[in-house]
């Protein structure tokens, strides 16, 4: 290997390592990625979320927490889901407060800190679907219908899992814990199956370019606007704060295994322009633009943007920031239901932007860096 290739090697796995340290440190892990134990704490303003003049709360002897007002009187218990059962959303664990009666009637359901994006929180609160529980009986929580939440898919679903399980384990029961649309559900593994299996043949098969328009289509209708399913920094940084929760996120942990190994065995950016919605979008932007394409500048003396991008995010973890990784990217553009002004803003800019330059987008983007940089081909390529 020259010193050339040497150098481009080592300075890009040098700058992953940076920012997965800087996200696992930030997640909760020490320098030695040994776990930290981060329990799950209930303080007294969780307790008034649901008991506004609760003045003390303790635990039962039934695991729960019997909650009393200014004068002791008891003014109801709650149920911490996360000591009954483990549900992940899109971003890591989503612990529930759940708020009962003496008469076991669910009175209100809180969601206590996660690292969920904001405006799919909202989306919870804001279409009253957290609400619908309440006056809920808690044995009859375990098989009541609520509709899923379009565009806050992985979140809402936590939420539901965890008052069904909860419910379940609080009341013996062994009914089934979620109960989604099979048919909906069904169509959607298989979509998303057949486009993993189609991504690998396309990638591989010669001839398949003069179909690439309808394929990028596909990607564009089954990864972003029906699965909402892209790889981020935001899902990488739950990962390491709480482990793959892989029986809820099945179809991303499948395409990052699927992305890691494809590159390995030597095809680029396989991930990027085969299986990313986004790049999907900016690729069909380019193929329709009446403008001139060009690319992105994206070096300052010697300095690319993306680095300086990764630079800055990596910094602020490690100085103790939390910056919602989210906004980071424009990935959440495909949850527009849900989603602000601000997202979909940078979303359409992207957009804006694949009018006159060749993918922009992907000159930046933090996720497509790290996948990028595990590549057998470019190491095979370089020699001694």
């Amino acid at each position: 290997m020259n010193k050339r290739q040497i150098e481009s090697t080592a300075y890009q796995y040098t700058l992953i390592i940076i920012i997965l340290v800087a996200i696992a440190y930030r997640g909760g892990r020490d320098f030695l990625f040994h776990k930290n134990e981060a329990e799950i704490t209930v303080e007294l303003e969780d307790i008034q979320d649901i008991y506004p003049t609760a003045t003390e709360f303790n635990r039962s002897r039934h695991a729960a927490f019997d909650v009393y007002g200014k004068n002791g009187n008891k003014k109801g218990t709650a149920l911490l889901s996360s000591d009954y059962t483990q549900q992940f959303g899109y971003g890591g664990r989503v612990p529930l407060l759940i708020g009962l009666d003496d008469s076991l009637i669910i009175t209100k359901v809180v969601l206590l800190p996660n690292n969920e994006t904001s405006d799919y929180i909202e989306a919870i609160y804001a279409n009253e679907f957290i609400g619908k529980w309440q006056g809920v009986q808690l044995a009859d929580a375990v098989e009541y219908k609520v509709d899923i939440v379009s565009g806050a898919t992985h979140t809402s679903k936590a939420v539901l899992a965890g008052i069904r399980h909860t419910a379940s384990s609080v009341m013996k029961s062994d009914a089934a814990v979620i109960k989604d649309s099979k048919l909906w559900t069904t169509i959607k593994d298989i979509l998303f199956l057949s486009l993993m299996l189609l991504s690998v043949v396309v990638a591989n098969k010669k001839g398949t370019a003069k179909y690439r328009t309808i394929y990028l289509f596909l990607v564009l209708i089954i990864m972003g606007l029906i699965l909402n399913n892209a790889l981020s920094v935001q899902l990488l940084q739950g990962w390491l704060k709480d482990g793959f929760g892989w029986r809820v996120n099945w179809q991303t942990t499948v395409m990052f295994i699927l992305a890691l190994a494809i590159s390995f065995l030597g095809k680029r950016k396989f991930y990027c322009n085969y299986l990313c919605p986004m790049g999907a979008l900016q690729e069909l932007t380019n193929r329709f633009t009446p403008f001139k394409k060009r690319l992105l500048p994206t070096q300052f003396k010697g300095i690319t943007v993306r680095e300086l991008y990764l630079v800055l995010i990596a910094g602020a973890l490690l100085l103790g920031f939390a910056p919602e990784l989210s906004y980071a990217e424009p990935f959440m553009f495909f949850s527009f239901r849900v989603i602000g002004y601000g997202l979909i803003t940078f979303g359409l800019i992207v957009i804006l932007l694949s009018l006159f330059f060749t993918k922009p987008w992907c000159s930046v983007c933090p996720t497509g860096c790290a996948l990028d940089t595990i590549s057998y081909k470019k190491a095979r390529n370089t020699e001694l």
